[in-house]
Protein backbone atom coordinates (compact mmCIF):
# COMPACT_ATOMS: atom_id res chain seq x y z
CA UNK A 1 0.00 0.00 0.00
CA UNK A 2 3.02 2.29 0.82
CA UNK A 3 3.97 2.00 -3.21
CA UNK A 4 0.90 2.65 -4.52
CA UNK A 5 0.31 5.56 -1.89
CA UNK A 6 4.37 7.02 -3.31
CA UNK A 7 2.15 6.84 -6.85
CA UNK A 8 -0.26 8.50 -6.13
CA UNK A 9 1.68 11.43 -4.48
CA UNK A 10 4.02 11.29 -7.22
CA UNK A 11 1.63 11.89 -9.67
CA UNK A 12 0.13 14.37 -8.00
CA UNK A 13 3.02 16.35 -7.99
CA UNK A 14 3.56 15.78 -12.00
CA UNK A 15 0.35 17.96 -11.50
CA UNK A 16 1.83 21.12 -10.37
CA UNK A 17 5.12 20.70 -12.36
CA UNK A 18 5.90 22.03 -15.68
CA UNK A 19 4.33 20.41 -18.97
CA UNK A 20 6.50 18.06 -21.15
CA UNK A 21 5.95 17.37 -25.00
CA UNK A 22 4.39 14.46 -25.63
CA UNK A 23 6.28 11.61 -26.32
CA UNK A 24 5.97 10.31 -29.89
CA UNK A 25 7.24 7.04 -30.73
CA UNK A 26 6.43 7.86 -34.36
CA UNK A 27 8.20 11.32 -34.40
CA UNK A 28 10.54 11.48 -32.22
CA UNK A 29 13.00 14.84 -31.22
CA UNK A 30 16.42 14.76 -32.64
CA UNK A 31 18.95 15.22 -30.62
CA UNK A 32 18.54 19.30 -30.87
CA UNK A 33 16.01 21.00 -29.74
CA UNK A 34 12.47 21.26 -32.16
CA UNK A 35 11.46 25.08 -31.43
CA UNK A 36 8.10 23.81 -33.49
CA UNK A 37 7.17 21.38 -30.66
CA UNK A 38 9.38 22.26 -27.41
CA UNK A 39 9.07 25.06 -25.59
CA UNK A 40 11.71 26.11 -22.65
CA UNK A 41 9.95 26.40 -18.98
CA UNK A 42 12.97 28.85 -17.70
CA UNK A 43 13.62 27.05 -14.56
CA UNK A 44 16.78 26.01 -12.84
CA UNK A 45 17.78 22.31 -13.07
CA UNK A 46 15.79 20.52 -10.69
CA UNK A 47 16.80 18.23 -7.43
CA UNK A 48 15.77 15.08 -7.67
CA UNK A 49 14.92 12.18 -5.50
CA UNK A 50 17.84 10.62 -3.76
CA UNK A 51 20.60 12.63 -4.92
CA UNK A 52 23.88 12.38 -2.60
CA UNK A 53 26.51 15.25 -2.68
CA UNK A 54 29.61 13.84 -4.54
CA UNK A 55 31.02 9.79 -4.88
CA UNK A 56 33.55 8.35 -2.91
CA UNK A 57 36.81 8.92 -3.41
CA UNK A 58 37.29 5.23 -4.90
CA UNK A 59 34.59 5.49 -7.69
CA UNK A 60 35.94 6.34 -11.47
CA UNK A 61 34.19 6.23 -14.73
CA UNK A 62 35.68 2.61 -16.58
CA UNK A 63 36.64 2.79 -20.38
CA UNK A 64 33.96 1.38 -22.72
CA UNK A 65 35.96 -0.94 -23.57
CA UNK A 66 36.08 -2.14 -19.87
CA UNK A 67 33.55 -5.03 -18.70
CA UNK A 68 30.11 -3.84 -18.99
CA UNK A 69 26.59 -5.26 -17.02
CA UNK A 70 23.87 -3.27 -18.56
CA UNK A 71 22.96 -1.46 -21.20
CA UNK A 72 20.50 0.79 -20.80
CA UNK A 73 17.98 2.38 -23.88
CA UNK A 74 14.67 4.36 -23.84
CA UNK A 75 12.11 3.68 -25.63
CA UNK A 76 10.81 6.78 -27.63
CA UNK A 77 11.91 6.44 -31.37
CA UNK A 78 13.58 4.30 -33.69
CA UNK A 79 12.66 0.96 -32.33
CA UNK A 80 13.71 -1.17 -34.81
CA UNK A 81 17.15 -0.15 -34.45
CA UNK A 82 17.16 -0.33 -30.32
CA UNK A 83 15.91 -4.09 -30.87
CA UNK A 84 18.75 -5.03 -33.03
CA UNK A 85 20.80 -3.32 -30.40
CA UNK A 86 19.29 -5.25 -27.76
CA UNK A 87 19.53 -8.77 -29.62
CA UNK A 88 23.66 -7.42 -29.54
CA UNK A 89 23.77 -6.81 -26.27
CA UNK A 90 21.91 -9.55 -24.55
CA UNK A 91 23.40 -12.27 -27.46
CA UNK A 92 26.98 -11.77 -28.64
CA UNK A 93 27.72 -8.82 -26.01
CA UNK A 94 26.55 -11.05 -22.88
CA UNK A 95 24.96 -8.03 -20.69
CA UNK A 96 21.54 -6.84 -19.05
CA UNK A 97 19.24 -4.78 -21.27
CA UNK A 98 17.45 -1.99 -18.81
CA UNK A 99 14.41 -0.51 -21.07
CA UNK A 100 13.04 2.60 -19.71
CA UNK A 101 9.67 3.36 -20.71
CA UNK A 102 10.01 0.29 -22.83
CA UNK A 103 7.57 -2.95 -23.63
CA UNK A 104 7.21 -5.52 -21.39
CA UNK A 105 9.56 -7.89 -23.49
CA UNK A 106 11.47 -7.23 -26.68
CA UNK A 107 11.55 -9.96 -29.38
CA UNK A 108 14.96 -11.48 -29.83
CA UNK A 109 15.81 -10.55 -26.00
CA UNK A 110 16.02 -13.31 -23.63
CA UNK A 111 13.52 -12.56 -20.49
CA UNK A 112 16.17 -13.06 -17.99
CA UNK A 113 18.67 -10.50 -19.23
CA UNK A 114 16.06 -7.86 -20.05
CA UNK A 115 14.45 -5.40 -17.12
CA UNK A 116 11.77 -3.19 -18.10
CA UNK A 117 12.22 0.38 -16.07
CA UNK A 118 8.96 2.43 -15.83
CA UNK A 119 9.95 5.80 -15.56
CA UNK A 120 9.09 8.45 -17.71
CA UNK A 121 11.09 10.13 -20.61
CA UNK A 122 10.72 12.70 -23.80
CA UNK A 123 13.65 11.61 -26.02
CA UNK A 124 15.49 8.53 -26.87
CA UNK A 125 19.14 10.07 -26.61
CA UNK A 126 19.98 7.65 -23.49
CA UNK A 127 23.70 8.85 -23.58
CA UNK A 128 23.08 12.58 -23.11
CA UNK A 129 20.62 12.34 -19.96
CA UNK A 130 20.96 8.92 -19.02
CA UNK A 131 23.24 7.65 -16.10
CA UNK A 132 26.94 8.36 -16.07
CA UNK A 133 27.95 4.76 -14.92
CA UNK A 134 30.85 4.32 -12.22
CA UNK A 135 32.40 1.82 -9.94
CA UNK A 136 33.78 1.26 -7.09
CA UNK A 137 37.24 -0.65 -5.29
CA UNK A 138 34.04 -2.63 -3.70
CA UNK A 139 32.18 -3.42 -6.90
CA UNK A 140 29.46 -1.28 -5.93
CA UNK A 141 27.79 0.72 -8.98
CA UNK A 142 27.14 4.06 -8.54
CA UNK A 143 25.32 6.78 -10.78
CA UNK A 144 26.86 10.37 -11.29
CA UNK A 145 23.87 12.94 -12.39
CA UNK A 146 24.79 15.42 -14.50
CA UNK A 147 22.49 18.00 -15.83
CA UNK A 148 21.47 17.53 -19.62
CA UNK A 149 22.01 20.46 -21.47
CA UNK A 150 18.33 20.85 -22.75
CA UNK A 151 17.12 20.23 -18.77
CA UNK A 152 14.35 23.65 -19.29
CA UNK A 153 12.43 21.33 -22.22
CA UNK A 154 13.02 17.84 -21.49
CA UNK A 155 12.75 17.34 -17.85
CA UNK A 156 11.54 13.98 -17.82
CA UNK A 157 14.75 13.08 -19.09
CA UNK A 158 17.17 14.95 -16.83
CA UNK A 159 15.73 13.55 -14.37
CA UNK A 160 15.97 9.74 -15.40
CA UNK A 161 19.75 8.79 -13.39
CA UNK A 162 18.36 9.30 -10.60
CA UNK A 163 14.96 7.61 -11.31
CA UNK A 164 17.05 5.10 -12.37
CA UNK A 165 18.71 4.93 -9.27
CA UNK A 166 15.72 5.10 -7.35
CA UNK A 167 14.74 1.51 -9.57
CA UNK A 168 17.92 -0.19 -9.44
CA UNK A 169 18.82 0.77 -5.80
CA UNK A 170 21.81 2.59 -7.05
CA UNK A 171 23.11 5.52 -5.54
CA UNK A 172 23.21 8.45 -7.50
CA UNK A 173 25.73 11.45 -7.26
CA UNK A 174 24.81 14.97 -8.30
CA UNK A 175 27.21 16.53 -10.35
CA UNK A 176 26.41 20.50 -10.67
CA UNK A 177 27.74 20.77 -14.16
CA UNK A 178 25.74 20.83 -17.77
CA UNK A 179 27.43 17.42 -19.71
CA UNK A 180 26.13 15.73 -22.25
CA UNK A 181 27.40 11.53 -22.13
CA UNK A 182 28.01 11.59 -25.90
CA UNK A 183 30.84 14.88 -25.33
CA UNK A 184 32.78 12.29 -22.59
CA UNK A 185 35.00 9.38 -23.53
CA UNK A 186 37.77 8.19 -21.08
CA UNK A 187 40.34 5.35 -20.97
CA UNK A 188 41.30 3.03 -18.39
CA UNK A 189 44.02 4.82 -16.76
CA UNK A 190 42.50 8.12 -15.38
CA UNK A 191 42.27 10.33 -19.18
CA UNK A 192 39.06 12.03 -20.44
CA UNK A 193 38.19 13.24 -23.52
CA UNK A 194 35.94 15.77 -24.85
CA UNK A 195 35.47 18.55 -27.09
CA UNK A 196 35.28 22.44 -25.65
CA UNK A 197 31.57 22.41 -26.09
CA UNK A 198 31.34 21.40 -22.33
CA UNK A 199 32.83 24.78 -21.64
CA UNK A 200 30.62 26.76 -23.70
CA UNK A 201 27.74 25.16 -21.86
CA UNK A 202 28.94 25.88 -18.30
CA UNK A 203 29.69 29.42 -19.56
CA UNK A 204 29.23 30.58 -15.93
CA UNK A 205 32.17 28.80 -14.58
CA UNK A 206 35.59 29.11 -15.08
CA UNK A 207 37.64 26.18 -17.58
CA UNK A 208 39.12 25.53 -13.88
CA UNK A 209 36.09 25.47 -12.02
CA UNK A 210 34.69 22.69 -14.73
CA UNK A 211 37.49 20.66 -15.38
CA UNK A 212 37.93 20.81 -11.10
CA UNK A 213 34.64 19.32 -10.91
CA UNK A 214 35.08 16.78 -13.45
CA UNK A 215 37.87 15.73 -11.79
CA UNK A 216 36.88 15.04 -8.57
CA UNK A 217 33.25 13.26 -9.27
CA UNK A 218 34.93 11.28 -12.42
CA UNK A 219 38.41 10.30 -10.51
CA UNK A 220 40.47 11.46 -13.73
CA UNK A 221 43.91 13.05 -13.49
CA UNK A 222 43.75 14.63 -16.86
CA UNK A 223 41.53 16.08 -19.21
CA UNK A 224 41.93 16.36 -22.92
CA UNK A 225 39.56 19.06 -24.94
CA UNK A 226 39.20 19.22 -28.68
CA UNK A 227 37.17 21.92 -31.14
CA UNK A 228 34.27 20.36 -32.49
CA UNK A 229 33.06 20.87 -36.43
CA UNK A 230 32.10 24.59 -36.63
CA UNK A 231 33.62 25.18 -33.07
CA UNK A 232 33.14 28.19 -31.55
CA UNK A 233 30.01 28.40 -33.03
CA UNK A 234 27.16 25.80 -33.92
CA UNK A 235 28.19 22.58 -34.23
CA UNK A 236 27.61 21.14 -38.01
CA UNK A 237 27.22 17.64 -36.90
CA UNK A 238 24.34 19.36 -34.83
CA UNK A 239 25.30 18.50 -31.55
CA UNK A 240 29.70 18.85 -30.91
CA UNK A 241 29.71 15.85 -29.18
CA UNK A 242 33.32 13.50 -29.49
CA UNK A 243 31.43 10.67 -29.97
CA UNK A 244 30.38 12.18 -33.11
CA UNK A 245 33.92 11.80 -34.96
CA UNK A 246 36.34 9.89 -32.36
CA UNK A 247 36.36 6.47 -30.55
CA UNK A 248 38.92 5.19 -28.26
CA UNK A 249 39.11 1.76 -28.73
CA UNK A 250 41.56 0.32 -26.20
CA UNK A 251 44.12 2.44 -24.22
CA UNK A 252 46.26 3.34 -27.02
CA UNK A 253 43.96 2.88 -30.13
CA UNK A 254 41.78 5.79 -31.25
CA UNK A 255 39.34 5.55 -34.33
CA UNK A 256 38.44 8.84 -36.19
CA UNK A 257 36.45 10.15 -38.57
CA UNK A 258 38.13 11.75 -41.75
CA UNK A 259 35.76 13.75 -44.47
CA UNK A 260 36.88 15.75 -47.88
CA UNK A 261 34.48 18.53 -46.82
CA UNK A 262 34.90 21.86 -44.29
CA UNK A 263 34.62 22.06 -41.39
CA UNK A 264 34.91 18.35 -40.81
CA UNK A 265 37.84 17.82 -42.53
CA UNK A 266 40.24 20.52 -40.95
CA UNK A 267 38.25 19.31 -37.37
CA UNK A 268 39.28 15.42 -38.17
CA UNK A 269 42.51 16.71 -38.86
CA UNK A 270 43.47 18.78 -35.86
CA UNK A 271 42.13 15.42 -33.40
CA UNK A 272 44.75 12.89 -35.83
CA UNK A 273 47.76 15.03 -35.24
CA UNK A 274 47.19 15.51 -31.34
CA UNK A 275 47.48 11.90 -31.63
CA UNK A 276 50.36 11.48 -33.58
CA UNK A 277 53.81 10.35 -32.17
CA UNK A 278 52.06 10.45 -28.69
CA UNK A 279 52.74 7.88 -26.41
CA UNK A 280 49.86 6.99 -24.30
CA UNK A 281 49.24 5.96 -20.35
CA UNK A 282 49.60 2.16 -21.13
CA UNK A 283 53.44 3.32 -22.35
CA UNK A 284 52.24 1.95 -26.12
CA UNK A 285 52.43 4.68 -29.04
CA UNK A 286 49.16 5.74 -30.10
CA UNK A 287 47.71 4.06 -33.14
CA UNK A 288 44.83 6.14 -34.94
CA UNK A 289 42.76 4.49 -37.47
CA UNK A 290 41.21 6.66 -39.89
CA UNK A 291 37.37 5.44 -41.03
CA UNK A 292 35.50 7.55 -43.34
CA UNK A 293 32.41 10.19 -42.90
CA UNK A 294 30.73 12.59 -44.56
CA UNK A 295 27.90 14.94 -44.87
CA UNK A 296 25.03 14.59 -47.06
CA UNK A 297 22.08 16.27 -47.21
CA UNK A 298 22.64 18.17 -44.32
CA UNK A 299 23.51 15.13 -42.28
CA UNK A 300 27.11 13.87 -40.58
CA UNK A 301 27.46 10.31 -41.19
CA UNK A 302 30.04 8.82 -39.11
CA UNK A 303 30.82 5.50 -38.21
CA UNK A 304 32.19 6.36 -34.29
CA UNK A 305 29.15 6.76 -32.77
CA UNK A 306 29.29 3.12 -31.91
CA UNK A 307 29.57 0.90 -28.48
CA UNK A 308 31.49 -1.24 -27.12
CA UNK A 309 30.06 -4.22 -25.08
CA UNK A 310 32.24 -6.78 -23.47
CA UNK A 311 34.82 -7.14 -27.25
CA UNK A 312 31.18 -6.92 -28.69
CA UNK A 313 31.47 -3.72 -31.35
CA UNK A 314 27.81 -2.29 -32.44
CA UNK A 315 28.25 -0.08 -34.91
CA UNK A 316 26.05 2.11 -37.21
CA UNK A 317 25.11 0.76 -41.03
CA UNK A 318 23.69 3.17 -43.65
CA UNK A 319 21.89 2.17 -46.83
CA UNK A 320 23.90 2.88 -50.09
CA UNK A 321 27.27 2.71 -48.18
CA UNK A 322 28.14 -1.18 -48.33
CA UNK A 323 32.06 -0.36 -49.04
CA UNK A 324 32.20 2.34 -46.32
CA UNK A 325 30.73 -0.30 -44.20
CA UNK A 326 32.72 -2.76 -44.56
CA UNK A 327 35.97 -0.66 -44.42
CA UNK A 328 34.22 0.74 -40.72
CA UNK A 329 34.03 -3.20 -39.61
CA UNK A 330 37.50 -3.67 -40.78
CA UNK A 331 38.80 -0.84 -38.99
CA UNK A 332 37.11 -2.06 -35.57
CA UNK A 333 38.48 -5.51 -36.29
CA UNK A 334 41.88 -3.59 -36.28
CA UNK A 335 41.62 -2.00 -33.67
CA UNK A 336 40.22 -4.99 -31.50
CA UNK A 337 41.18 -8.05 -31.62
CA UNK A 338 38.86 -10.90 -31.45
CA UNK A 339 36.24 -8.67 -32.02
CA UNK A 340 32.42 -9.09 -32.94
CA UNK A 341 31.22 -6.75 -34.94
CA UNK A 342 27.46 -6.02 -35.36
CA UNK A 343 26.48 -4.04 -37.85
CA UNK A 344 22.57 -1.91 -36.72
CA UNK A 345 20.82 0.30 -39.72
CA UNK A 346 20.80 3.68 -38.39
CA UNK A 347 19.78 5.44 -41.23
CA UNK A 348 16.74 7.48 -38.92
CA UNK A 349 18.17 8.46 -36.36
CA UNK A 350 21.17 9.73 -37.99
CA UNK A 351 19.22 12.17 -39.77
CA UNK A 352 18.17 13.60 -35.96
CA UNK A 353 21.24 14.05 -34.56
CA UNK A 354 23.00 10.39 -33.15
CA UNK A 355 23.48 6.38 -33.80
CA UNK A 356 24.27 3.50 -31.50
CA UNK A 357 25.92 5.62 -28.95
CA UNK A 358 23.87 8.22 -28.61
CA UNK A 359 20.63 6.15 -27.77
CA UNK A 360 22.66 3.99 -24.99
CA UNK A 361 24.05 3.80 -22.22
CA UNK A 362 26.07 1.44 -20.30
CA UNK A 363 26.84 0.12 -16.40
CA UNK A 364 30.10 -1.00 -15.53
CA UNK A 365 30.84 -3.92 -13.89
CA UNK A 366 34.30 -5.40 -12.54
CA UNK A 367 35.94 -8.33 -14.01
CA UNK A 368 34.00 -11.53 -12.85
CA UNK A 369 30.75 -10.34 -11.51
CA UNK A 370 27.35 -9.52 -13.59
CA UNK A 371 24.64 -7.35 -12.61
CA UNK A 372 21.04 -8.47 -11.88
CA UNK A 373 18.19 -8.03 -14.12
CA UNK A 374 16.03 -7.24 -10.35
CA UNK A 375 14.86 -5.43 -7.85
CA UNK A 376 12.40 -3.16 -10.19
CA UNK A 377 10.28 -1.21 -8.42
CA UNK A 378 6.73 -1.97 -10.52
CA UNK A 379 3.95 -0.23 -9.14
CA UNK A 380 5.35 3.08 -9.30
CA UNK A 381 5.74 5.74 -12.23
CA UNK A 382 8.40 8.33 -11.95
CA UNK A 383 7.13 11.21 -13.05
CA UNK A 384 8.79 14.87 -14.13
CA UNK A 385 10.91 16.42 -11.41
CA UNK A 386 9.58 18.84 -8.87
CA UNK A 387 11.82 21.46 -7.26
CA UNK A 388 12.53 20.93 -3.49
CA UNK A 389 10.61 22.27 -0.95
CA UNK A 390 12.29 24.79 1.36
CA UNK A 391 12.84 24.02 5.10
CA UNK A 392 14.98 20.80 5.56
CA UNK A 393 16.73 20.83 1.92
CA UNK A 394 15.02 17.39 0.99
CA UNK A 395 13.56 17.18 -2.05
CA UNK A 396 9.12 17.77 -2.63
CA UNK A 397 9.67 13.55 -3.52
CA UNK A 398 11.77 12.40 -0.72
CA UNK A 399 9.09 14.86 1.74
CA UNK A 400 6.56 12.85 0.34
CA UNK A 401 7.36 9.35 0.54
CA UNK A 402 9.04 9.55 3.58
CA UNK A 403 6.04 11.01 5.51
CA UNK A 404 3.54 6.99 4.12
Amino acid sequence: MKKINGFIALSFLSILSTGAFALDIAKPLPNWIDSAREISDGGAPSITYGEKAAPPADFHIPAEYEPVGAVVIGWAGYTDMLAAIGQAVTGPGQAQLWGVAAPASIQGVPAAKYSRINAKIDTVWMRDYGPFGVSAGQNKPGIVDTTYRHYQYRRNDDALPANLGKAKKIEVYAMPIILDGGNLMVDSKGNLYMTKRTYIWNSDKTQDQVDAALKSYFSVKNIYTFEYSGYPGEPSDGTGHIDMFMKLLNDHTVLISVADTEPFKTNSEKAMAFFKNRKAADGEMFKVIPVKAWQENGTWYTYTNSLIVNKVAIIPSYSGHSTEEAAAKAAYEAGIPGVTVVQVPSDDSITAGGSIHCVTQTIPVLPGNALKASDVYTDVVFTEPVTPLRGNGSTAVEQLLNSL
